[in-house]
C-alpha cells in the first residue's frame, strides 16, 4: 500500500462476535504513525470500519480506509493497552492521520473522523 503501511492486510473469517460479523488477521500489520511504529498482531479481530449497516452504501466497512480502521480498532482494543498507553482522542488522531497518509479525501476523512469522535466511547477499551 505505502511505505507508512508496509504489510498487506490477510484475513480471514472468523464468524459472528458481539453480533457482527468479524475476521482475524492471519499474519502481523504494521503502520509506522508519528508515534512509532504501530503493530497489530496475527489472531486480531476487526469487524472492519465499525459503520451502522444504514451507512454501508455510503461508508462500507472495507472500503478504501480499512487499513486506517483496522490500526484503529487494535488501539481501542484492550490488548492494545499492553504496548500503547493512548487514551481515545489519541487513538483518534492517529486514525485521522492513517486516513490522510493513506489517500482518503478531507470530506471522507473529516466525516468519518468526527463520527468516532462523536460515538467511538461506546468501543473504547470494550472489545
Amino acid at each position: 500500500m505505502s511505505l507508512l503501511f508496509p504489510d498487506p492486510i490477510e484475513i480471514r473469517d472468523a464468524g459472528m462476535h458481539d453480533g457482527s460479523r468479524v475476521f482475524a488477521l492471519i499474519k502481523p500489520f504494521r503502520y509506522i504513525s508519528s508515534i512509532g511504529t504501530i503493530h497489530v498482531p496475527a489472531g486480531f479481530l476487526t469487524d472492519g470500519a465499525s459503520v451502522p449497516r444504514v451507512f454501508w452504501s455510503i461508508f462500507d466497512p472495507f472500503g478504501p480506509y480499512f487499513h486506517a480502521a483496522l490500526v484503529h480498532d487494535f488501539l481501542y482494543s484492550r490488548q492494545s493497552s499492553e504496548r500503547y498507553d493512548l487514551d481515545r482522542a489519541e487513538a483518534d488522531e492517529i486514525f485521522k492521520e492513517a486516513m490522510f497518509n493513506i489517500g482518503i479525501g478531507w470530506a471522507t476523512r473529516e466525516t468519518i473522523y468526527h463520527a468516532v469522535r462523536l460515538f467511538g466511547w461506546r468501543n473504547f477499551k470494550r472489545k
